[in-house]
């Protein structure tokens, strides 16, 4: 079978033969997309051709932004020696009042309150918890993220005093520079690090907009012998493949996700509309995982329900690099909605979007 990469980050399929175990579709959910006013968006799909950005390295420091100005910028374990206990995302929302939210994500995350000090000197005191990352957000997170531009160190310590992390701030002061002229907030009140008189004004740009329907109805029984026929069209390989799984699409048409390369961490499907017994490739406007290897699309890690496809294909089993995708069913095709993604294999499982699109039912 021909070798298959994973743009922007070039991963060969050898990768899914390495060891590690992964989190699965769903697991730390991305941010909730913004929802811009109803003056500032349409209520009709917009028939937008997604064009995600790219991901910036700053030092030990990744940034990007998605297609609504909303940027992101992220702490990376250094090139040699042991990677930190935690590792930091700052968010920034577009708009003049765009708020700054900062997340600490880890294996073990400290009691609260936590201190966050830059140099020795405590900076920002508090934080939220939740699920998989402990927050910081309104005043003490814009102290801090100001504060990172000039420092070296970044100390989180637990309600105990105790340390929990040492971050490196090399390439922090660039990244968060990157994101001030991104925005539009370089030479204004607003900026984080380019700092001016200006007024900030610049509105945040509205989001295209998807239409898809809510989907009805049950899943066909598909004949093993089209089962077969659906394996060869896809050029699958290997003997011991999961089921193919079934997913109503409405209008008594069948999603068939039909299993083809399976890694210790990576299951890559082919996906198929079936209708009548008769099955054809689900068409896609744009590449799951960045595929660009073969006819067939396929499908890294595929969860499907209500409408909604979730992708992951993880560049390596600790689940901090790679490209997640979510696409909505618009009744003829796969339209993607959001895409994250994070180019460096350094510790850093809060990926980055590039893409968002608002859906509307």
């Amino acid at each position: 079978m021909a070798m298959r990469r994973i743009l922007p980050l070039a991963l060969p399929l050898t990768l899914l033969a390495c060891n590690g175990s992964a989190p699965q579709p769903g697991e730390n959910a991305a941010t909730p997309a913004p929802t811009p006013s109803a003056s500032a968006s349409p209520l009709t799909d917009t028939g937008t051709v997604p064009r995600p950005t790219e991901l910036r390295s700053f030092g030990n420091w990744v940034a990007g932004c998605d297609n609504g100005a909303t940027c992101q910028a992220g702490s990376l374990a250094p090139e040699e020696g042991d990677p930190p206990a935690l590792m930091l995302s700052l968010e920034r929302a577009a708009g003049p009042e765009g708020a700054v939210t900062i997340r600490l994500r880890g294996v073990d995350l400290p009691s609260l309150p936590l201190t966050a000090s830059i140099d020795g000197d405590a900076m920002a005191r508090g934080g939220t918890a939740g699920d998989d990352a402990v927050r910081l957000s309104g005043a003490p997170a814009l102290a801090l993220a100001q504060r990172m531009a000039q420092g070296r160190t970044l100390t989180i310590a637990d309600a105990a005093g105790a340390k929990a992390a040492t971050l490196s701030l090399t390439g922090a002061a660039a990244a968060l520079r990157w994101i001030d002229a991104q925005q539009g907030r370089d030479g204004t009140v607003g900026a984080l690090v380019a700092k001016g008189t200006r007024p900030d004004t610049r509105p945040a740009p509205a989001l295209p907009v998807v239409s898809a329907p809510v989907i009805r109805g049950e899943s066909a029984l598909l004949d093993p012998l089209l089962i077969t026929r659906m394996r060869a069209k896809a050029d699958c390989s290997g003997d011991d493949l999961p089921d193919v799984t079934t997913k109503p699409l409405g209008g008594g048409r069948t999603l068939a996700i039909v299993p083809c390369e399976m890694g210790a961490y990576n299951l890559l499907s082919a996906l198929f509309v079936v209708e009548r017994g008769e099955a054809t490739l689900a068409p896609f406007e744009a590449a799951p995982g960045g595929d660009t290897g073969s006819d067939t699309p396929l499908v890294f890690n595929a969860a499907f329900a209500d409408g909604i496809l979730d992708t992951n294909a993880l560049g390596r089993g600790l689940g901090d690099c790679g490209v997640r995708q979510r696409y909505a069913w618009d009744g003829s095709r796969f339209r993607l909605i959001e895409q994250r993604v994070m180019d460096d294999c350094r510790g850093n499982a809060d990926f980055i979007r590039t893409w968002v699109a608002r859906l509307i039912r």
